[in-house]
């Protein structure tokens, strides 16, 4: 007799996949990553709409717009980074103020990734390291919640541009429980996040530049590393070093 089977495959498949794409320090510098210049899209013989325009510099938003880039060389820790300047950060980049929701979208509103702050204890004022450096940001009541402490000279070590840590101010980390993830959407739902991963750290890299600090994004390096090191069976996604 023939048993028919009409359940859904939610087998959590992505997990293994991420497994494999881990890199660590091990591996890293043991494979060659060729630089290859990118190739710019011709127009072939489409029809065309010249779209033209001038960036006014004269407004903020279109300023943060043409000025983003990614920092190459030692930060300049041209701000003090206190609470006052975390607060501001954090509620732009993410938490929204009073506002419905954050400042990212997140697929069902579900909101999987938790972001954690990493702080260099000798690059930014004493009040944010008072009871620690490694703080959880809570989006819902706008706390930042302050879970370990762990010397700069040990988290540094997570971070593939470690030339840059020595004047990183912070760090943020991007996260999820990748057990968990797949409760509402299955499988789909590991695309999801790495989406709300890519929203977020827009947000960072523009409002860090708002702020007038600079930023380097990290993906795809030490993931274990940094995972441990926040130790929640969080598995890291993306990382960020600011400064």
């Amino acid at each position: 007799m023939i048993k028919w089977e009409f359940s859904p495959n939610i087998k959590k498949t992505f997990i293994d996949y991420h497994v494999v794409s881990m890199n660590e320090p091990e591996f890293a510098f043991s494979q060659m990553y060729q630089h290859q210049n990118r190739k710019r899209i011709p127009n072939d013989n489409y029809p065309l709409i010249k779209l033209d325009y001038s960036l006014d510099l004269d407004n903020s938003f279109e300023k943060v717009l043409y000025e983003r880039k990614t920092c190459v060389s030692q930060f300049k820790n041209k701000q003090n980074i206190n609470q006052k300047f975390i607060s501001k950060f954090c509620n732009l980049a993410f938490i929204g103020g009073n506002r419905r929701g954050r400042t990212y979208p997140s697929g069902g509103a579900q909101y999987y990734i938790r972001i954690y702050i990493l702080f260099n204890e000798k690059n930014v004022h004493q009040e944010m390291v008072e009871f620690g450096n490694i703080g959880e940001l809570n989006c819902d009541t706008g706390d930042l919640m302050i879970k370990k402490y762990q010397p700069w000279e040990e988290v540094k070590t997570a971070f593939i541009q470690e030339y840059l840590t020595d004047t990183t101010q912070f760090s943020i980390v991007l996260s999820i429980d990748i057990q968990s993830i797949s409760k509402k959407y299955h499988d789909i739902s590991y695309k999801l996040v790495q989406q709300e991963a890519g929203h977020i750290g827009q947000n960072i890299q523009l409002v860090s530049q708002y702020l007038g600090i600079q930023s380097v994004p990290l993906g795809g390096f030490y993931d274990t590393v940094l995972s441990n090191m926040i130790n929640e069976k969080q598995t890291v996604l993306y990382a960020f070093l600011l400064g």
